[in-house]
């Protein structure tokens, strides 16, 4: 794959977690524990427009972080594997770049856990809250995610050199 091509994969990949991280900032700041009661009676009084926006920036933001880790078309792993058969990147770099890449494993079979079971099919095996409960997955773990995958796709703009 030529490197023009590289960077146009990688420049969807952060258009997805910009995405990502823009519907988890609304969703943040609508649920958790610290901002909520600044809008309570506003959520309380505006209650059939608020429980489905933050519902509806859940959900985005959980299958926008499904698309950068999309196993079967372009995402991060499929970059990854094209980088490393184009020859272009030290191997080295690259080597971390994929041990940097695994090492986000844990929380994206997470994040699948609900985008296969809940958001994208509905599983006749697992209800949502099971899927919910077999996730497991935080407030915080999904920050986490979002921040160290925007750090990951830096690190592969810095693999192939996109300036």
């Amino acid at each position: 794959m030529s490197r023009p091509a590289l960077k146009r994969q990688l420049d969807r990949l952060f258009h997805a977690i910009v995405a990502a991280k823009l519907h988890f900032d609304v969703y943040r700041v609508l649920t958790n524990e610290v901002d909520r009661p600044k809008f309570v009676d506003i959520l309380n009084r505006y209650f059939e427009f608020f429980s489905p926006t933050i519902s509806a920036h859940f959900i985005a933001m959980i299958m926008a972080i499904s698309r950068i880790y999309d196993d079967k078309n372009v995402s991060i792993y499929a970059l990854s594997k094209a980088i490393s058969n184009s020859g272009m990147a030290d191997s080295k770099k690259l080597q971390t770049l994929e041990s940097k890449i695994q090492r986000l494993d844990p929380s994206v079979k997470k994040i699948l856990v609900l985008r296969n079971n809940v958001f994208a099919h509905m599983s006749e095996k697992i209800d949502t809250s099971q899927a919910f409960k077999k996730a497991s997955i935080t407030p915080n773990n999904l920050r986490d995610l979002i921040e160290k995958t925007m750090e990951v796709l830096g690190d592969t703009g810095e693999v192939i050199d996109y300036i």
